[in-house]
């Protein structure tokens, strides 16, 4: 792929010296290789015309009244917008420290004078190629981490993909509330919404977060699906090793995510996955499982999903209780503030809980 070239687009040289003799010769040069070239008697000048149109190669004199042409390339070189379009230098000197002094600034090569036409349309030439060939390069590679991003992107869409219907046939085998899923999904969401108000949880709570939560919410319970359904669905109280099964689910969702993650550079998204999964069950006085965490060593994810879950359990119907109304499921609810609950979540919860979504249809 061609950038520019000598029949459609001709390459423009910006040439940047003192000497009207010498910009009329190098002009002539240029010209005769299909070339444009771009006059500037001043490093001035030579910046205000960059700012119209960029060349595709300055050949920049070292000697000049106002601004040297190492100070020109010392600005070209930090301007994100010239940085790599090539220098070469033009000199009647031909002293070795010059030249360092060259290369270290960032030009590319030095043109002596008197000037030789098979000398300079050598080195033009090459270093245009090798200008294009590199712009080539970095528009193919900007296509090609374009696709490989969008490859990323599907293959994590397909992952999430998988995680949901996991999460929706662990929802369906249990015999719970229609719709508890979208339920946590939109309630998280709306709780976590209104944290962002809160100065506690502002700097804790990004737009980022909000997205993740709401993404990740419907997977706390994922690790459900290692529980037989006869002990998910059994209506009377639970056997202590029938108890332990269930606590494992926590443990168990973990684990499911991070093998699905595995070889995937972690990023908030999984890590926020893997929190809820694993320390929904905990509590903020250190009375829950599967790890007896307490207070803010209880991810904030984690603590947010608790609240809703709790809530949507109470208000729906549940294998081994009734439908609970919003109003004394609160009270429930407020005697586990400080306890199960962290207080200031809870307290943006209250005064957003007639919001909250319970037993309604969505499609998920």
């Amino acid at each position: 792929m061609e950038l520019f070239s000598a029949k459609e687009q001709p390459a423009e040289i910006m040439v940047v010296d003192d000497l009207e003799s010498n910009q009329r010769l190098l002009a002539k040069m240029i010209e005769s290789m299909g070339y444009i070239a771009v006059p500037a008697l001043s490093g001035a000048e030579a910046i205000e015309q960059i700012g119209r149109k960029l060349p595709q190669l300055f050949l920049l004199d070292i000697t000049m009244p106002d601004m040297s042409g190492f100070e020109l390339c010392e600005i070209l070189k930090n301007n994100p917008f010239t940085k790599e379009i090539p220098v070469i230098f033009i000199s009647a000197s031909d002293r070795s420290e010059d030249k360092v002094t060259g290369f270290y600034l960032g030009g590319v090569d030095f043109i002596t004078k008197p000037f030789v036409l098979e000398e300079v349309t050598a080195r033009i030439r090459m270093h245009l190629k090798m200008y294009e060939m590199q712009q080539s390069l970095e528009l193919y590679n900007r296509h090609l981490n374009k696709l490989v991003n969008e490859q990323i992107k599907q293959i994590e869409e397909q992952k999430k993909n998988v995680l949901y219907a996991l999460a929706k046939i662990t929802e369906s085998s249990s015999n719970i509330s229609e719709n508890h899923l979208e339920n946590i999904r939109k309630n998280c969401k709306t709780l976590a919404q209104a944290m962002q108000f809160s100065p506690i949880f502002e700097k804790k709570i990004s737009n980022s977060f909000l997205e993740n939560i709401e993404i990740v919410s419907p997977l706390h319970d994922i690790g459900k699906i290692a529980i037989p359904t006869d002990v998910l669905n059994k209506p009377g109280k639970l056997t202590a090793e029938e108890m332990k099964m269930v606590k494992g689910h926590t443990i168990t969702g973990a684990k499911i995510l991070t093998e699905i993650y595995a070889g995937t550079e972690k990023n908030e998204f999984i890590q926020m996955a893997i929190d809820v999964a694993r320390y929904h069950h905990e509590k903020w006085d250190g009375t829950g499982y599967p790890d007896g965490l307490c207070k803010e060593q209880i991810p904030l994810s984690a603590r947010i999903v608790a609240v809703l879950e709790c809530y949507d359990t109470l208000t729906g119907k549940r294998c081994y209780k009734p439908e609970i109304s919003p109003e004394k499921s609160m009270a429930i609810m407020e005697e586990e503030v400080g306890k199960s609950f962290d207080p200031d979540i809870f307290d943006v919860f209250r005064r957003v809980q007639k919001r909250m979504v319970i037993n309604q249809n969505y499609d998920f």
